[in-house]
């Protein structure tokens, strides 16, 4: 498991940041968004208004603002968000926030102004958020008492049972339309804006299978576009979409339901409040931005972390439903699944649902290092077995 990643963590950013995002350094960036603060905000003195570095991500520069109003004991803390490289990732960012707005049963942040343009004393697209209180949970889990954990568990159960409540009429990534004024989904078979609907909460009729086939066959076809040093990519594409084939013939991608999906669900992207005795204990969830309507299943990878902490190693998902060692971590496990509910019961451990979400990321994110076609020639194999092991199990009933 890793930290790496996180959003907010120490206050004092390394400097290599400046160097290999080519980005303006923070000394002289800190009087563009003083400026903004004024226009944002109003008129408003030095002594009112302080801005932080903040840790940002790959994507995202994070500054941290403190407003101390004069009729306000304490300051409004807010959080500048500004994409590194493409711009349009602004507008894939806003969208779950707007799709979230006033659901409380998630602590999300709250959008408080946004830019999509470069018209503005940044000279970049930006948006403000209100910064949600509370410490990242990679941070704190390791000193977290049992009775916190405890909470905390049924608080995460909630969270993945909610999701699971949020559908979508298609599957793909959220965006805001050109006006900004409505939600869009991107099916992941086409980047054409024409491609785009409207966010709707009506039943799909495009199964599961018919989905991912699509996505597949268009990220084969950019492949095979690119000629001779993309054969091998083209090539996993075209045995992935045999594979899912294969999965809709022994109905594991029967199901035509789409939820909202939160892809990197880590304690990382997780705040909590700084007070054990405080609830609820999950004080925010961050990263939307990597959020999309995909199949349940792929709303219900089992959070290992919780039960079977461990800094030191990436989890192995195919022991996520071997029996903890000890008696807290089984009822850490047991609250979180009994808050978690009948769809993450269905989704969450067998090989088949395991293996279905592995092959919707590949559909979604295709090949993109050396790891990914390491990773795709596992996969394949490990369904070639469980092909055979399904199959003659249906053969035997």
């Amino acid at each position: 498991m890793s930290s790496m990643g996180s959003t907010l963590g120490s206050e004092a950013a390394s400097d290599t940041s400046t160097a290999v995002y080519d980005q303006e350094p923070f000394e002289t960036f800190q009087a563009r968004v003083l400026k903004l603060c004024q226009t944002v905000f109003g008129s408003l003195t030095s002594k009112e208004t302080s801005v932080e570095r903040l840790r940002g991500g790959g994507f995202n520069r994070i500054i941290g603002i403190s407003i101390i109003a004069k009729d306000c004991a304490t300051p409004k803390e807010y959080i500048l968000r500004i994409p590194r490289f493409d711009a349009a990732q602004i507008e894939q960012d806003l969208a779950p926030l707007r799709l979230l707005h006033g659901r409380g049963e998630l602590a999300v942040p709250e959008l408080i102004t946004f830019d999509t343009t470069s018209e503005n004393a940044l000279g970049s697209p930006y948006m403000i958020q209100r910064r949600l209180p509370g410490s990242d949970l990679f941070s704190i889990f390791p000193t977290m008492p049992h009775e916190t954990r405890c909470a905390l568990a049924q608080e995460l159960g909630q969270v993945f049972s909610t999701l699971h409540t949020i559908r979508s009429n298609v599957a793909g990534n959220l965006r805001l339309s050109p006006s900004g004024e409505s939600l869009m989904i991107q099916p992941f078979h086409s980047t054409e804006a024409s491609a785009a609907s409207a966010y709707s909460n009506q039943p799909s009729t495009q199964t599961t299978a018919d989905m991912l086939c699509a996505a597949l066959e268009y990220k084969k076809e950019l492949s095979r576009a690119n000629g001779s040093i993309d054969v091998l990519r083209a090539d996993f594409f075209t045995s992935f979409i045999t594979v899912a084939k294969e999965m809709s013939t022994l109905r594991i991608l029967d199901q035509n339901d789409y939820c909202l999906c939160h892809l990197d669900l880590e304690p990382r992207n997780i705040l909590v409040h700084n007070s054990s005795a405080k609830t609820p204990v999950i004080s925010g969830i961050l990263d939307w931005d990597s959020a999309i309507f995909g199949p349940l299943f792929m709303s219900c990878s089992p959070p290992m972390w919780l039960w079977a902490w461990d800094e030191e190693e990436d989890e192995d998902e195919r022991l996520a439903n071997d029996i903890p060692a000890t008696f807290k971590q089984r009822q850490l496990k047991q609250l979180f699944e009994d808050a978690a509910g009948q769809v993450y019961a269905r989704f969450a451990y067998t090989a088949q649902y395991r293996l279905g979400r592995r092959l919707a990321r590949f559909a979604i994110d295709g090949l993109r290092s050396n790891e990914d076609f390491v990773d795709a020639d596992l996969f394949l194999q490990e369904w070639a077995d469980l092909r055979t092991a399904l199959r003659k199990e249906a053969q035997m009933t």
